[in-house]
């Protein structure tokens, strides 16, 4: 992948985002609702209200790179008791990327995964 997880700092927005805004709306969704830089590489990703998309939006040194899945069968994962935005780490990453799920406790809570 062009994005270096070990590198770069992973946000996860977690509002629903519409899926057809491109370039410059998600871009201003991280600078302003967000607050960030998005000129430092960080990637950030939005979901779909029906939590079958996924976009991720960075800088790669040259200019904005959008990346957009959608998964055929199941759903992303969101996180209803979380804040806002916050961060993750690259195999939180690829867990939701893939589908899959973050183990949450039982008060709701994400369960912190060893970097």
């Amino acid at each position: 992948m062009i994005f270096n997880a070990q590198k770069n700092r992973i946000y996860f927005y977690n509002e629903y985002v519409d899926m057809r805004k491109g370039h410059n709306s998600l871009a201003m969704i991280v600078t302003k609702k967000i607050d960030s830089e998005l000129m430092d590489g960080a990637l950030f990703l939005f979901v779909s209200k029906n939590k079958k998309t996924i976009k991720g939006i960075f800088f790669d040194g040259t200019g904005l790179v959008v990346v957009h899945k959608k998964i055929e069968s199941g759903r992303f994962m969101s996180f209803d008791a979380s804040t806002a935005t916050f961060e993750i780490n690259k195999d939180e990453f690829n867990i939701i990327f893939h589908g899959g799920h973050i183990p949450l406790s039982r008060t709701g809570k994400r369960v912190k995964l060893k970097r």
